[in-house]
C-alpha cells in the first residue's frame, strides 16, 4: 500500500513538472500581456514618461472616437465579406476532393500550398498583381473592361484585400472540411442509395447534417482569424488609401507605435479581445453541442 502511494505521488509529481513550463509560458506571454493591456488602458501613457491614471476615460470616449468607429466598420466589412465565399469555396473544393480517387494526396498538397507560403511573400505578390499595370487589370482589359485602381481608390482597396483573403484562407479551411467529409460513415450514403435518394437529397439530409459541427467550427475559426488579421492590410495598403483598409489590428499598431498613445491603443486591444473571447466561447458551446 505504501509503495503504491509513493508510485502515485511520483507520477503526479512528474505530471506537475511537465505542466509547469506550459503554465509559465501561458502566464508570461498570454495572461500577463492581457492584464497589462487592461492596466495601461486605464492610463495615459506615451512610452516616454510614467503612466498617468485616467480611469475609464478611454472607454468612455470610444462612442465618439471616429478612428475607432471607422476601423470597427472596416473590420466588420472585411470579416463579413470574407466568411461566406471562403465557406462556400472551401466546402466545394473539399467535396470535390472526396470524389477524386486518383492521386488525391497530391491534389490535397497542391491545394494546401497557399496556407503554408510565407504570408509576407503572398502579400507582396498580390500587391504586384493588383497594381494598375498588373496582371489582374491586364485580364480585365482582355475581357473588354476598364482597368481599376485597386490599391489607390478607397472604394476598391477593401475589395482587393477581401479577394486576397479568399485565395489564402480557402486552402486552410478546405483541409478541415475534407477531414469532416472523410469522417462521415459510408453506411449513411449506402442507406440513402438503398432508399433511392437523389444527389440533392443526399446533400440535404445526409451530408449537411453530418457536417454541421465542422461547418460551425470553420465559421467560428474564420471569424476569429478575420478579426485578428494584420499582415495583408499592413503590407499591401498600410491602411490606405485614406484609412479605407485600416482594420482594428492595424489601428492598434499605429496608435501605439506611430502616435505613442498606448492608453488608447490598449483600450482598442481590450475591446478586440472581448469580441474575440466572446466568439471563442461560442465555439466552445458549439463543440459541446456536438456531443449532446
Amino acid at each position: 500500500m505504501r509503495i503504491g502511494f509513493n508510485a502515485r505521488l511520483g507520477v503526479a509529481g512528474w505530471g506537475i513538472a511537465f505542466a509547469v513550463p506550459a503554465l509559465v509560458y501561458i502566464m508570461l506571454f498570454q495572461l500577463y500581456p492581457i492584464l497589462f493591456s487592461f492596466y495601461i488602458s486605464l492610463h495615459d501613457y506615451d512610452l516616454l514618461s510614467d503612466p498617468v491614471f485616467v480611469g475609464f476615460k478611454h472607454f468612455a470616449n470610444l462612442a465618439s472616437d471616429r478612428a475607432f468607429l471607422a476601423s470597427a466598420r472596416i473590420t466588420i466589412f472585411y470579416v463579413a465579406y470574407t466568411i461566406g465565399p471562403v465557406l462556400l469555396l472551401s466546402f466545394a473544393i473539399a467535396w470535390a476532393l472526396t470524389r477524386v480517387q486518383l492521386s488525391r494526396p497530391y491534389w490535397q498538397t497542391l491545394l494546401f500550398i497557399p496556407s503554408v507560403l510565407p504570408i509576407v511573400s503572398v502579400a507582396l505578390v498580390w500587391k504586384l498583381m493588383f497594381n494598375f499595370p498588373g496582371p489582374i487589370n491586364a485580364t480585365l482589359r482582355g475581357l473588354g473592361f476598364d482597368p481599376l485602381p485597386w490599391l489607390t481608390y478607397g472604394a476598391y482597396a477593401p475589395w482587393a484585400l477581401v479577394i486576397m483573403s479568399w485565395w489564402h484562407a480557402t486552402s486552410y479551411y478546405m483541409i478541415i472540411f475534407l477531414a469532416g467529409f472523410l469522417s462521415i460513415p459510408k453506411d449513411y450514403y449506402e442507406a440513402a442509395a438503398i432508399d433511392g435518394a437523389s444527389g440533392l437529397q443526399v446533400l440535404r439530409f445526409v451530408t449537411l447534417p453530418a457536417m454541421r459541427p465542422t461547418i460551425a467550427l470553420v465559421l467560428v475559426l474564420s471569424t476569429v482569424n478575420g478579426l485578428k488579421t494584420f499582415a495583408f492590410q499592413q503590407i499591401v495598403t498600410d491602411g490606405g488609401p485614406a484609412s479605407a483598409t485600416q482594420i482594428m489590428t492595424l489601428l492598434i499598431y499605429k496608435t501605439s507605435f506611430s502616435y505613442l498613445d498606448m492608453g488608447r491603443a490598449s483600450t482598442y486591444s481590450v475591446v478586440l479581445f472581448i469580441g474575440i473571447f466572446a466568439i471563442s466561447l461560442l465555439q466552445i458551446w458549439l463543440m459541446r453541442d456536438r456531443h449532446d
